[in-house]
């Protein structure tokens, strides 16, 4: 009988201490995963899509039910404490289906290099954005049905020797892992513009 009640107590003990570790930890567990989701997912975007469809900075492409224009891109005047300046894009996204989605810059925009590198959402862009850049829309937003969302949405940390990109979006609708498409603009310097402050 002594045997089965100290044994019962052990996992009493053990159980009670896995909770408490998880819940101590719970706030710094998904912090750490949002840094690190920032830094790791879709770190080869290129080649997951099978059709991919161009256009030039202003001009409208569509892709699975979905019209994407990029009408420009910001550099926001800053530098972080690499020296990378943050840049954002001002779209216009047009939804032809009869159902809202969200969209995120994790999931659905990405930049492309020369290299055949690639450069992710960076979330200080977007804590520096919130409070300082008009028509700032934090991700995720959300696409209303049979309707156009436009906004400024971002960023990017981009190196001072980045001069050219391409910035690729993925039309994904409200299935954010079905990328059989990837729309591509190509930027070069002049389609920068840099937003000015007042001092």
């Amino acid at each position: 009988m002594r045997k089965y009640t100290l044994t019962a107590l052990l996992l009493c003990a053990a159980m009670a201490l896995t909770a408490a570790a998880g819940c101590s930890d719970n706030g710094t567990s998904r912090s750490m995963s949002i840094t690190s989701q920032e830094q790791t997912v879709n770190t080869n975007n290129e080649g997951r899509a099978d059709n991919e469809v161009t256009a030039a900075v202003s001009e409208k492409a569509s892709a699975n039910k979905t019209g994407f224009t990029l009408n420009r891109v910001i550099d926001a005047g800053t530098r972080n404490d690499k020296n990378e300046r943050f840049i954002y894009l001002d779209i216009t996204i047009d939804n032809s289906t009869d159902k809202e989605y969200e969209l995120s810059m994790i999931n659905n925009f990405y930049l492309l290099l020369g290299d055949g590198s690639e450069i992710h959402y960076h979330v200080g862009s977007q804590l520096y954005a919130t409070n300082n850049i008009d028509g700032y829309i934090p991700s995720p937003f959300t696409v209303p049905a049979s309707g156009k969302f436009s906004g400024i949405v971002g960023g990017f940390a981009v190196g001072e020797d980045v001069k050219d990109f391409t910035v690729c979006f993925f039309p994904t609708l409200n299935e954010p892992n079905y990328t059989p498409d990837v729309i591509k603009v190509d930027v070069s310097e002049s389609d920068v513009a840099v937003l000015t402050h007042s001092t």
